[in-house]
Protein backbone atom coordinates (compact mmCIF):
# COMPACT_ATOMS: atom_id res chain seq x y z
CA UNK A 1 0.00 0.00 0.00
CA UNK A 2 1.55 3.15 -1.13
CA UNK A 3 1.42 5.41 2.17
CA UNK A 4 -0.71 8.59 2.24
CA UNK A 5 2.19 11.22 3.24
CA UNK A 6 0.68 14.38 1.34
CA UNK A 7 -2.08 15.70 3.70
CA UNK A 8 -0.14 18.39 5.38
CA UNK A 9 1.53 19.67 1.80
CA UNK A 10 -2.32 19.54 0.16
CA UNK A 11 -3.81 21.60 2.68
CA UNK A 12 -0.85 24.40 3.24
CA UNK A 13 -1.20 24.39 -1.41
CA UNK A 14 -4.86 24.89 -1.06
CA UNK A 15 -4.50 27.70 1.66
CA UNK A 16 -1.76 29.48 -0.13
CA UNK A 17 -4.43 28.89 -3.89
CA UNK A 18 -7.53 30.26 -1.73
CA UNK A 19 -5.47 33.01 -0.76
CA UNK A 20 -4.27 34.45 -3.96
CA UNK A 21 -6.76 35.99 -6.68
CA UNK A 22 -6.97 33.26 -9.38
CA UNK A 23 -9.84 32.25 -11.32
CA UNK A 24 -9.81 28.35 -10.61
CA UNK A 25 -6.43 25.56 -9.86
CA UNK A 26 -5.87 22.00 -10.06
CA UNK A 27 -3.62 20.09 -7.71
CA UNK A 28 -2.38 16.73 -8.70
CA UNK A 29 -0.49 14.47 -6.64
CA UNK A 30 1.67 11.15 -7.36
CA UNK A 31 3.32 9.10 -4.21
CA UNK A 32 5.02 5.97 -5.94
CA UNK A 33 7.11 3.11 -5.43
CA UNK A 34 8.90 1.12 -8.32
CA UNK A 35 11.13 -2.11 -8.03
CA UNK A 36 13.12 -3.21 -11.24
CA UNK A 37 15.44 -6.53 -11.28
CA UNK A 38 17.19 -7.64 -14.20
CA UNK A 39 18.56 -11.63 -14.26
CA UNK A 40 21.79 -12.11 -16.04
CA UNK A 41 23.37 -15.35 -16.52
CA UNK A 42 21.34 -16.45 -13.59
CA UNK A 43 22.64 -13.92 -11.08
CA UNK A 44 21.06 -10.44 -10.38
CA UNK A 45 22.45 -7.81 -12.99
CA UNK A 46 20.25 -5.14 -12.34
CA UNK A 47 18.33 -4.38 -8.78
CA UNK A 48 16.82 -0.63 -8.46
CA UNK A 49 14.32 0.48 -6.03
CA UNK A 50 12.72 3.96 -5.61
CA UNK A 51 9.78 5.96 -4.06
CA UNK A 52 9.57 9.09 -6.15
CA UNK A 53 7.04 11.81 -5.03
CA UNK A 54 5.19 14.58 -7.27
CA UNK A 55 2.95 17.24 -7.01
CA UNK A 56 2.24 20.07 -9.71
CA UNK A 57 -0.40 23.03 -10.13
CA UNK A 58 -1.95 24.37 -12.40
CA UNK A 59 -4.07 27.31 -12.60
CA UNK A 60 -6.64 29.38 -14.38
CA UNK A 61 -6.08 33.27 -14.48
CA UNK A 62 -7.66 35.66 -16.63
CA UNK A 63 -7.76 32.89 -19.34
CA UNK A 64 -4.42 31.89 -18.83
CA UNK A 65 -3.04 28.47 -17.72
CA UNK A 66 -0.16 28.40 -15.27
CA UNK A 67 1.92 24.98 -14.62
CA UNK A 68 4.65 24.61 -12.24
CA UNK A 69 6.09 21.16 -10.19
CA UNK A 70 8.42 19.60 -7.67
CA UNK A 71 9.69 16.09 -7.49
CA UNK A 72 11.31 14.03 -4.57
CA UNK A 73 13.36 11.21 -5.99
CA UNK A 74 13.18 9.23 -2.14
CA UNK A 75 9.83 9.18 -1.57
CA UNK A 76 8.40 12.44 -0.34
CA UNK A 77 9.31 15.71 -1.28
CA UNK A 78 10.05 17.68 2.75
CA UNK A 79 7.50 21.12 1.82
CA UNK A 80 6.01 21.61 4.93
CA UNK A 81 8.33 25.23 4.92
CA UNK A 82 5.93 27.28 4.03
CA UNK A 83 8.47 29.46 1.35
CA UNK A 84 9.19 26.52 -0.71
CA UNK A 85 5.29 25.91 -1.15
CA UNK A 86 4.98 29.57 -1.74
CA UNK A 87 7.08 29.66 -4.83
CA UNK A 88 5.85 26.15 -6.14
CA UNK A 89 2.28 28.76 -6.60
CA UNK A 90 4.17 31.59 -7.30
CA UNK A 91 6.00 29.87 -10.60
CA UNK A 92 2.84 28.64 -11.83
CA UNK A 93 0.67 32.06 -11.72
CA UNK A 94 3.93 33.79 -13.16
CA UNK A 95 4.27 30.77 -15.74
CA UNK A 96 0.79 32.22 -17.19
CA UNK A 97 1.53 35.69 -17.60
CA UNK A 98 3.57 34.18 -20.84
CA UNK A 99 0.47 32.16 -22.10
CA UNK A 100 -1.82 33.71 -24.54
CA UNK A 101 -5.67 34.55 -23.18
CA UNK A 102 -7.69 31.45 -24.10
CA UNK A 103 -12.06 30.84 -23.22
CA UNK A 104 -11.45 27.49 -23.78
CA UNK A 105 -9.35 26.39 -20.66
CA UNK A 106 -11.03 25.55 -17.61
CA UNK A 107 -11.22 22.64 -15.32
CA UNK A 108 -13.97 20.38 -14.76
CA UNK A 109 -16.89 20.38 -12.07
CA UNK A 110 -16.39 17.17 -9.83
CA UNK A 111 -18.55 14.17 -11.66
CA UNK A 112 -22.01 13.99 -11.33
CA UNK A 113 -21.61 10.09 -10.11
CA UNK A 114 -18.89 8.06 -8.20
CA UNK A 115 -15.78 7.13 -10.20
CA UNK A 116 -16.18 3.59 -10.98
CA UNK A 117 -14.40 1.03 -8.90
CA UNK A 118 -11.69 -0.64 -11.40
CA UNK A 119 -9.66 -4.02 -10.80
CA UNK A 120 -6.35 -1.97 -11.43
CA UNK A 121 -4.69 -2.54 -7.91
CA UNK A 122 -3.18 -5.33 -6.78
CA UNK A 123 -3.59 -5.31 -2.88
CA UNK A 124 -1.18 -8.59 -2.13
CA UNK A 125 1.67 -6.79 -4.32
CA UNK A 126 3.82 -4.95 -1.55
CA UNK A 127 3.61 -8.57 0.67
CA UNK A 128 5.57 -10.54 -2.18
CA UNK A 129 9.19 -10.79 -0.88
CA UNK A 130 11.69 -9.21 -3.12
CA UNK A 131 13.54 -12.62 -3.69
CA UNK A 132 10.11 -14.35 -5.30
CA UNK A 133 10.23 -11.10 -7.60
CA UNK A 134 14.12 -11.45 -8.32
CA UNK A 135 13.48 -15.59 -9.46
CA UNK A 136 10.32 -14.32 -11.48
CA UNK A 137 13.56 -12.96 -13.82
CA UNK A 138 15.84 -15.99 -13.45
CA UNK A 139 13.21 -18.21 -14.49
CA UNK A 140 12.22 -16.01 -17.06
CA UNK A 141 15.78 -15.72 -18.55
CA UNK A 142 15.71 -19.98 -17.90
CA UNK A 143 12.60 -19.91 -20.05
CA UNK A 144 13.87 -18.23 -23.39
CA UNK A 145 16.74 -20.44 -23.28
CA UNK A 146 15.10 -23.78 -22.81
CA UNK A 147 13.64 -23.49 -26.44
CA UNK A 148 16.94 -24.47 -28.00
CA UNK A 149 20.20 -24.92 -25.59
CA UNK A 150 22.46 -24.95 -28.33
CA UNK A 151 21.15 -22.34 -30.21
CA UNK A 152 19.96 -19.16 -28.07
CA UNK A 153 23.68 -18.65 -27.15
CA UNK A 154 22.48 -15.44 -25.16
CA UNK A 155 19.41 -14.26 -23.14
CA UNK A 156 19.90 -10.44 -22.19
CA UNK A 157 17.18 -7.94 -20.51
CA UNK A 158 15.35 -10.53 -17.98
CA UNK A 159 13.50 -8.16 -16.59
CA UNK A 160 10.73 -7.74 -13.64
CA UNK A 161 9.30 -4.43 -13.00
CA UNK A 162 6.48 -3.29 -10.78
CA UNK A 163 5.32 -0.04 -9.95
CA UNK A 164 2.39 1.21 -7.67
CA UNK A 165 1.07 4.53 -7.67
CA UNK A 166 -1.40 6.90 -5.24
CA UNK A 167 -3.19 9.54 -7.26
CA UNK A 168 -4.58 12.31 -5.90
CA UNK A 169 -6.33 15.32 -7.80
CA UNK A 170 -8.00 18.33 -6.80
CA UNK A 171 -9.88 21.46 -8.41
CA UNK A 172 -11.25 24.37 -7.34
CA UNK A 173 -14.79 23.05 -8.79
CA UNK A 174 -14.96 20.91 -5.72
CA UNK A 175 -13.11 17.84 -7.40
CA UNK A 176 -11.29 15.71 -4.93
CA UNK A 177 -10.84 11.89 -5.82
CA UNK A 178 -7.63 9.46 -5.05
CA UNK A 179 -6.99 5.93 -6.47
CA UNK A 180 -4.67 3.43 -6.16
CA UNK A 181 -2.82 1.26 -9.04
CA UNK A 182 0.00 -1.40 -9.85
CA UNK A 183 1.28 -2.67 -13.09
CA UNK A 184 3.82 -5.51 -12.97
CA UNK A 185 5.92 -5.77 -16.46
CA UNK A 186 8.24 -8.67 -17.23
CA UNK A 187 10.50 -8.66 -20.97
CA UNK A 188 13.09 -10.40 -22.20
CA UNK A 189 15.07 -10.12 -25.33
CA UNK A 190 16.75 -13.47 -26.82
CA UNK A 191 19.68 -14.11 -29.33
CA UNK A 192 19.49 -16.91 -31.54
CA UNK A 193 22.62 -18.24 -33.22
CA UNK A 194 23.14 -20.69 -36.31
CA UNK A 195 25.70 -21.45 -39.09
CA UNK A 196 27.36 -17.53 -38.53
CA UNK A 197 24.00 -15.80 -38.04
CA UNK A 198 22.61 -14.45 -35.21
CA UNK A 199 18.52 -13.09 -34.58
CA UNK A 200 17.30 -11.09 -32.25
CA UNK A 201 13.74 -12.37 -30.55
CA UNK A 202 12.04 -10.46 -27.83
CA UNK A 203 8.64 -10.72 -25.88
CA UNK A 204 6.73 -8.89 -22.68
CA UNK A 205 3.89 -9.54 -20.76
CA UNK A 206 2.12 -7.18 -18.11
CA UNK A 207 -0.81 -7.10 -15.68
CA UNK A 208 -2.25 -4.79 -12.90
CA UNK A 209 -1.75 -8.23 -11.03
CA UNK A 210 1.77 -10.40 -10.67
CA UNK A 211 -0.13 -13.54 -10.26
CA UNK A 212 -1.35 -12.85 -13.84
CA UNK A 213 1.87 -12.85 -15.55
CA UNK A 214 3.02 -15.62 -18.02
CA UNK A 215 6.92 -16.23 -17.18
CA UNK A 216 7.24 -19.31 -19.18
CA UNK A 217 5.48 -18.45 -22.10
CA UNK A 218 6.70 -14.99 -22.22
CA UNK A 219 10.23 -16.27 -21.75
CA UNK A 220 9.69 -19.07 -24.41
CA UNK A 221 8.27 -16.80 -26.65
CA UNK A 222 11.55 -15.01 -27.14
CA UNK A 223 13.60 -17.79 -27.56
CA UNK A 224 10.98 -19.15 -30.35
CA UNK A 225 10.59 -15.71 -32.38
CA UNK A 226 14.65 -15.73 -32.30
CA UNK A 227 14.61 -18.97 -33.71
CA UNK A 228 12.08 -18.30 -36.48
CA UNK A 229 13.85 -15.74 -37.76
CA UNK A 230 17.32 -17.82 -38.83
CA UNK A 231 17.63 -18.91 -42.18
CA UNK A 232 15.80 -15.60 -43.75
CA UNK A 233 15.93 -15.49 -47.57
CA UNK A 234 14.67 -12.65 -49.61
CA UNK A 235 12.04 -13.37 -51.94
CA UNK A 236 10.76 -11.41 -55.54
CA UNK A 237 9.30 -7.97 -55.77
CA UNK A 238 5.68 -8.10 -55.96
CA UNK A 239 2.51 -7.18 -55.24
CA UNK A 240 1.20 -10.06 -52.20
CA UNK A 241 -1.59 -10.52 -49.85
CA UNK A 242 -0.01 -10.68 -46.09
CA UNK A 243 -1.01 -10.98 -42.64
CA UNK A 244 -0.07 -8.28 -39.79
CA UNK A 245 0.92 -10.45 -36.95
CA UNK A 246 -0.78 -8.36 -33.68
CA UNK A 247 2.11 -6.74 -32.51
CA UNK A 248 2.89 -5.25 -36.37
CA UNK A 249 -0.63 -4.63 -36.22
CA UNK A 250 -0.17 -2.47 -32.79
CA UNK A 251 2.47 -0.39 -34.51
CA UNK A 252 0.69 0.68 -37.36
CA UNK A 253 -2.31 0.90 -35.11
CA UNK A 254 -0.27 3.55 -32.82
CA UNK A 255 0.38 5.51 -35.86
CA UNK A 256 -3.17 5.89 -36.54
CA UNK A 257 -4.86 6.53 -33.59
CA UNK A 258 -3.12 10.12 -33.63
CA UNK A 259 -5.70 10.94 -37.03
CA UNK A 260 -8.64 10.40 -34.26
CA UNK A 261 -7.11 13.16 -32.16
CA UNK A 262 -9.53 16.01 -32.17
CA UNK A 263 -6.48 18.39 -31.68
CA UNK A 264 -5.47 17.03 -35.34
CA UNK A 265 -8.61 16.89 -36.60
CA UNK A 266 -9.27 21.05 -35.39
CA UNK A 267 -5.84 21.66 -36.92
CA UNK A 268 -6.51 19.91 -40.06
CA UNK A 269 -3.79 17.37 -39.80
CA UNK A 270 -5.76 14.49 -39.83
CA UNK A 271 -7.04 12.37 -42.84
CA UNK A 272 -10.14 11.70 -40.65
CA UNK A 273 -11.03 15.55 -40.93
CA UNK A 274 -14.55 15.88 -42.47
CA UNK A 275 -14.78 11.64 -42.43
CA UNK A 276 -17.16 11.67 -39.68
CA UNK A 277 -20.28 9.04 -40.49
CA UNK A 278 -18.25 7.89 -43.43
CA UNK A 279 -17.21 4.28 -43.99
CA UNK A 280 -13.87 5.11 -44.59
CA UNK A 281 -11.99 2.04 -43.39
CA UNK A 282 -12.79 -2.05 -43.98
CA UNK A 283 -16.04 -3.43 -43.16
CA UNK A 284 -14.23 -5.51 -40.81
CA UNK A 285 -12.92 -2.79 -38.48
CA UNK A 286 -13.73 -1.36 -35.38
CA UNK A 287 -11.97 0.47 -33.66
CA UNK A 288 -12.62 1.92 -29.82
CA UNK A 289 -10.58 3.35 -26.74
CA UNK A 290 -11.45 2.20 -23.36
CA UNK A 291 -10.31 4.17 -20.51
CA UNK A 292 -12.48 1.54 -18.10
CA UNK A 293 -11.30 -2.03 -19.83
CA UNK A 294 -10.81 -4.60 -17.08
CA UNK A 295 -6.57 -4.66 -16.62
CA UNK A 296 -5.93 -2.22 -19.42
CA UNK A 297 -2.40 -0.60 -18.77
CA UNK A 298 -4.22 3.10 -19.46
CA UNK A 299 -7.33 1.82 -17.32
CA UNK A 300 -8.63 4.56 -14.43
CA UNK A 301 -11.48 5.61 -13.20
CA UNK A 302 -10.86 9.48 -14.10
CA UNK A 303 -8.67 11.16 -16.85
CA UNK A 304 -6.12 13.62 -16.20
CA UNK A 305 -7.59 16.34 -15.30
CA UNK A 306 -10.78 15.00 -13.33
CA UNK A 307 -13.14 13.61 -15.82
CA UNK A 308 -15.16 10.57 -15.89
CA UNK A 309 -13.01 7.83 -17.93
CA UNK A 310 -15.40 6.28 -20.35
CA UNK A 311 -15.34 3.38 -23.88
CA UNK A 312 -15.62 5.29 -26.87
CA UNK A 313 -16.59 3.95 -30.01
CA UNK A 314 -14.38 5.44 -33.25
CA UNK A 315 -15.11 3.18 -35.85
CA UNK A 316 -17.91 0.59 -36.70
CA UNK A 317 -17.70 -2.19 -39.13
CA UNK A 318 -15.58 0.69 -41.29
CA UNK A 319 -17.77 3.41 -40.26
CA UNK A 320 -15.97 6.82 -38.17
CA UNK A 321 -18.11 7.15 -35.75
CA UNK A 322 -16.26 9.81 -33.25
CA UNK A 323 -12.56 11.58 -31.90
CA UNK A 324 -11.39 11.60 -28.91
CA UNK A 325 -11.60 15.01 -27.06
CA UNK A 326 -9.99 16.66 -23.86
CA UNK A 327 -11.79 20.03 -22.02
CA UNK A 328 -9.81 21.82 -24.07
CA UNK A 329 -10.69 20.77 -27.64
CA UNK A 330 -14.23 19.83 -26.69
CA UNK A 331 -14.71 23.79 -25.24
CA UNK A 332 -12.82 24.63 -28.76
CA UNK A 333 -15.16 22.54 -30.93
CA UNK A 334 -17.85 23.99 -28.68
CA UNK A 335 -16.72 27.62 -29.00
CA UNK A 336 -15.80 27.36 -33.07
CA UNK A 337 -19.18 25.79 -34.26
CA UNK A 338 -20.91 28.24 -31.22
CA UNK A 339 -22.93 24.90 -29.68
CA UNK A 340 -21.97 23.11 -26.49
CA UNK A 341 -22.62 19.59 -27.53
CA UNK A 342 -19.42 17.98 -27.52
CA UNK A 343 -18.29 16.50 -24.22
CA UNK A 344 -14.38 15.53 -23.47
CA UNK A 345 -14.38 11.50 -23.92
CA UNK A 346 -11.96 11.48 -20.84
CA UNK A 347 -8.65 11.51 -22.66
CA UNK A 348 -6.82 13.62 -20.87
CA UNK A 349 -3.95 11.76 -20.07
CA UNK A 350 -1.20 12.97 -17.55
CA UNK A 351 2.21 11.38 -18.72
CA UNK A 352 3.88 13.15 -16.33
CA UNK A 353 4.42 14.79 -13.04
CA UNK A 354 6.53 17.19 -15.32
CA UNK A 355 3.82 18.21 -17.72
CA UNK A 356 0.77 19.35 -17.65
CA UNK A 357 -2.31 16.68 -19.44
CA UNK A 358 -2.69 16.69 -22.61
CA UNK A 359 -5.08 14.42 -25.44
CA UNK A 360 -4.25 11.45 -25.55
CA UNK A 361 -5.42 7.54 -25.71
CA UNK A 362 -6.61 5.66 -22.80
CA UNK A 363 -6.39 1.96 -24.21
CA UNK A 364 -6.75 2.21 -27.76
CA UNK A 365 -7.68 -1.12 -29.84
CA UNK A 366 -9.01 -3.43 -32.90
CA UNK A 367 -12.03 -5.09 -31.62
CA UNK A 368 -11.03 -8.72 -32.33
CA UNK A 369 -12.79 -10.82 -35.18
CA UNK A 370 -13.41 -14.73 -35.06
CA UNK A 371 -10.79 -15.96 -37.26
CA UNK A 372 -7.94 -18.21 -35.33
CA UNK A 373 -4.34 -17.59 -36.76
CA UNK A 374 -4.14 -20.73 -38.22
CA UNK A 375 -7.39 -19.71 -40.16
CA UNK A 376 -5.79 -16.68 -41.01
CA UNK A 377 -2.90 -18.25 -42.59
CA UNK A 378 -5.05 -20.78 -44.69
CA UNK A 379 -6.60 -17.65 -46.21
CA UNK A 380 -3.45 -15.92 -46.94
CA UNK A 381 -2.54 -19.24 -48.97
CA UNK A 382 0.51 -18.16 -50.22
CA UNK A 383 1.94 -14.27 -49.78
CA UNK A 384 4.20 -13.02 -46.64
CA UNK A 385 3.50 -12.78 -42.67
CA UNK A 386 4.83 -9.62 -41.68
CA UNK A 387 6.45 -10.28 -37.90
CA UNK A 388 8.61 -7.69 -37.79
CA UNK A 389 8.90 -3.32 -39.35
CA UNK A 390 11.51 -1.13 -39.00
CA UNK A 391 11.64 2.48 -39.70
CA UNK A 392 8.37 3.38 -38.09
CA UNK A 393 8.99 6.65 -37.48
CA UNK A 394 10.00 7.53 -41.12
CA UNK A 395 5.77 6.92 -41.94
CA UNK A 396 4.25 10.20 -42.87
CA UNK A 397 1.60 11.47 -39.82
CA UNK A 398 -0.41 13.43 -42.21
CA UNK A 399 -0.41 11.29 -45.60
CA UNK A 400 0.38 8.14 -44.02
CA UNK A 401 2.36 7.03 -46.80
CA UNK A 402 5.02 4.48 -45.67
CA UNK A 403 8.39 2.48 -46.79
CA UNK A 404 9.55 -0.05 -44.29
CA UNK A 405 12.02 -2.54 -43.78
CA UNK A 406 10.62 -5.73 -42.60
CA UNK A 407 11.08 -9.49 -42.13
CA UNK A 408 8.96 -12.73 -41.87
CA UNK A 409 7.72 -16.02 -43.35
CA UNK A 410 6.56 -16.86 -46.60
CA UNK A 411 3.50 -18.80 -47.00
CA UNK A 412 2.59 -21.10 -49.78
CA UNK A 413 -0.40 -22.96 -49.12
CA UNK A 414 -1.04 -21.39 -45.84
CA UNK A 415 2.04 -23.39 -44.20
CA UNK A 416 5.45 -21.68 -42.94
CA UNK A 417 7.81 -22.28 -45.66
CA UNK A 418 10.86 -20.02 -44.94
CA UNK A 419 12.30 -16.99 -42.74
CA UNK A 420 12.12 -13.66 -44.99
CA UNK A 421 14.34 -10.84 -44.56
CA UNK A 422 15.84 -7.63 -45.99
CA UNK A 423 12.86 -6.72 -47.81
CA UNK A 424 10.37 -3.89 -47.29
CA UNK A 425 6.69 -2.86 -48.19
CA UNK A 426 5.30 0.91 -49.25
CA UNK A 427 2.16 1.84 -49.05
CA UNK A 428 -0.11 4.03 -47.52
CA UNK A 429 -1.48 4.11 -43.44
CA UNK A 430 -5.22 4.59 -44.49
CA UNK A 431 -4.95 2.49 -47.72
CA UNK A 432 -3.76 -0.60 -45.54
CA UNK A 433 -6.75 -0.31 -42.84
CA UNK A 434 -9.39 -0.19 -45.99
CA UNK A 435 -7.57 -3.32 -47.27
CA UNK A 436 -7.98 -5.48 -44.22
CA UNK A 437 -9.83 -8.25 -45.61
CA UNK A 438 -10.56 -10.60 -42.03
CA UNK A 439 -9.37 -10.04 -38.11
CA UNK A 440 -7.62 -12.29 -35.83
CA UNK A 441 -9.50 -13.58 -32.65
CA UNK A 442 -5.69 -13.07 -31.25
CA UNK A 443 -6.61 -9.34 -29.78
CA UNK A 444 -3.41 -8.44 -27.27
CA UNK A 445 -2.13 -5.58 -25.53
CA UNK A 446 1.15 -4.32 -26.22
CA UNK A 447 1.01 -1.05 -23.41
CA UNK A 448 -2.28 1.37 -24.24
CA UNK A 449 -2.21 -0.13 -28.04
CA UNK A 450 -4.39 -3.45 -28.60
CA UNK A 451 -4.71 -5.11 -31.85
CA UNK A 452 -5.34 -8.87 -33.56
CA UNK A 453 -3.84 -9.66 -36.36
CA UNK A 454 -5.40 -8.22 -39.65
CA UNK A 455 -5.18 -10.22 -42.95
CA UNK A 456 -4.66 -7.73 -45.49
CA UNK A 457 -5.67 -7.91 -49.50
CA UNK A 458 -2.63 -6.45 -51.15
CA UNK A 459 0.58 -4.61 -50.57
CA UNK A 460 3.27 -3.98 -52.52
CA UNK A 461 6.81 -5.81 -51.57
CA UNK A 462 10.29 -5.13 -52.53
CA UNK A 463 12.59 -7.72 -52.52
CA UNK A 464 15.24 -9.15 -55.15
Amino acid sequence: MIPKKSETVIDQTLDLLRGKNLDGYEVFIAESSHFEVEAKEGKVDTFQVSQPWGMSLRILSQGRIGFSYATSPSGYFQMEQKHVLERLVEDAIASAGVISSDPCFDFPPPPKELPPELAIFDQTLSEVPEKNKIETARLLEEAARSVDLNKITKVRKAAYQEGMSRVTLINSNGLHHSYETTLVTISVMAIAEAEGESEVGWDFDFSHFMNKIDVTQTGRGAGRRALDRLGGRRISSGVYPILLENHVTSEFLSLLSHAFSAEQVQKEKSNLRGKLGIQFFSPCLSILDDGLLPDGAGSSPLDGEGTLSQRTPLVIHGEVRGFLYDRFWANRQNFTLSTQQTQSTGNSIKHSIKSPPSLGISNFYIQPGTSDFSSLLRTLHQGVLIEEVMGLHTVDPISGDFSLGCSGQWIDKGERCHPVKSIAIAGNLYQLFKQVTDVGNDLRFFGRIGAPSLLIDRLEISGN
